[in-house]
């Protein structure tokens, strides 16, 4: 394997949920056995295999933006972590 293949599998087997789904979806397309005789048998699992796809990767996305985030925040003087409030608010009035 060489080129562009090769640095996509290298990107995919750094997401270990989305190569997951990946290889769920690719087992449908090769499936040569009875489990899938019917069409609509196929569209459904490819169907929820790529619903399932798009969270996992949305969900990939929201972790490395929140990462990144954090270390330009460590960049910024005067940073500080952010830690649970000790105040359960104010109390009520009347």
């Amino acid at each position: 394997m060489s080129g562009k293949p090769m640095i996509l599998a290298q990107r995919i087997a750094r997401h270990p949920a989305l190569q997951e789904r990946i290889e769920a979806i690719l087992n449908i397309v090769e499936s040569r056995g009875d489990d899938l005789k019917l069409a609509d048998e196929a569209e459904r699992q490819i169907i929820e295999t790529l619903r399932q796809l798009g969270h996992d990767a949305l969900s990939g996305w929201a972790e490395q933006r929140a990462e990144t985030a954090v270390e330009q925040g460590r960049q910024e003087p005067g940073w500080r972590p952010m830690g649970q409030k000790n105040s359960t608010g104010k109390a009520p009035t009347g």
